[in-house]
């Protein structure tokens, strides 16, 4: 392009119309967990102060890589494929859910009481990329059986504005709202997706609704209200964005991601996958683990 946008472009904002919002952008630190040779990802862990609802929020990318049967209590794993993954997840609980998640598709678990899960890979020698979400129920329904919910990639609705394709690929958005996730009373859970055809700056809005936000970049550049956004080589991964008026700029192929829910502001112990009011809480979902309520499962094998 003769003038390519700028991924440094001034900031512009509306000051948060609630007292309790902080005005100003703020970057959260990205870490790379250890995982095996043939997964690799990044995410925001451990930051539930800043990012409540959000125990994490991981972009991961896994070549033929089975997550073997592991236990989910007190919390929602949400799984989205990106629509370019060459296979299937086959995703499993030990209550009787067994669904297959194509790319393009939400895997929505709400495991409540306590559940053994599990996805592998139809394909073992093909590749996933997506983005899972940690979203903290501790203690809200703890004597509730697992739920397992698949939304379709062409449930999602989808529009573009200028050069940038949007996907809602749960939640509530504007008027737009994706219903088999947010039918449930009170979920507000939100994660668009949006992508680049070609560089572009506009004005991006985050609603004063509650919600509290976080920008994520899963692919190429892009900048959010100040901060360059790179997926590799340096530079800010994720911004926690408060509600305002700010100005977004993506390169041709970006991908970023953005996730709303609204905060609990109540205490979380968050270890082994367990959501729990305190240790106590823990201690009881552990020993409930060990002793097989959770369930069990037989690992499966991903076909060659």
């Amino acid at each position: 392009m003769v003038n390519p946008t700028p991924l440094h472009p001034r900031q512009t904002k509306r000051a948060a119309a609630h007292a309790d919002a902080s005005a100003i952008p703020r970057v959260l630190p990205v870490s790379r967990p250890g995982r095996c040779a043939a997964a690799a990802g990044a995410g925001v862990f451990d930051q539930v102060d800043e990012t409540d609802p959000f125990l994490s929020i991981d972009i991961f990318r896994r070549h033929g890589a089975c997550i073997p049967p592991h236990p989910h209590a007190g919390c929602v794993v949400a799984t989205y494929l990106f629509p370019e993954s060459t296979t299937s997840l086959r995703c499993r609980h030990a209550h009787g859910g067994d669904d297959a998640l194509r790319p393009g598709d939400l895997l929505w678990l709400e495991a409540n009481c306590g559940t053994v899960h599990e996805d592998a890979p139809d394909n073992a020698r093909a590749t996933v990329r997506g983005v899972r979400m940690i979203v903290n129920r501790a203690g809200r329904h703890a004597h509730g059986a697992p739920v397992q919910t698949v939304v379709r990639a062409d449930a999602m609705p989808r529009w573009c504005e200028g050069a940038v394709d949007l996907t809602l690929v749960c939640g509530q958005w504007g008027q737009r709202d994706e219903r088999q996730v947010s039918r449930a009373e009170g979920e507000r859970t939100t994660l668009l997706q949006l992508d680049w055809r070609d560089d572009e700056l506009r004005t991006f809005t985050i609603p004063c609704d509650g919600r509290r936000w976080v920008a994520l970049i899963a692919q190429g550049e892009a900048a959010l209200a100040g901060h360059a956004l790179r997926a590799q080589g340096g530079g800010a991964e994720a911004v926690l964005l408060p509600p305002g008026e700010w100005q977004l700029a993506g390169r041709t192929g970006a991908r970023l991601l953005l996730a709303g829910g609204e905060p609990l502001a109540e205490p979380v112990v968050y270890r082994g996958n367990f959501a729990a009011r305190d240790e106590s809480d823990l201690v009881s979902l552990t020993r409930r683990y060990q002793q097989g309520s959770m369930g069990t499962l037989t690992p499966v094998t991903a076909p060659e």
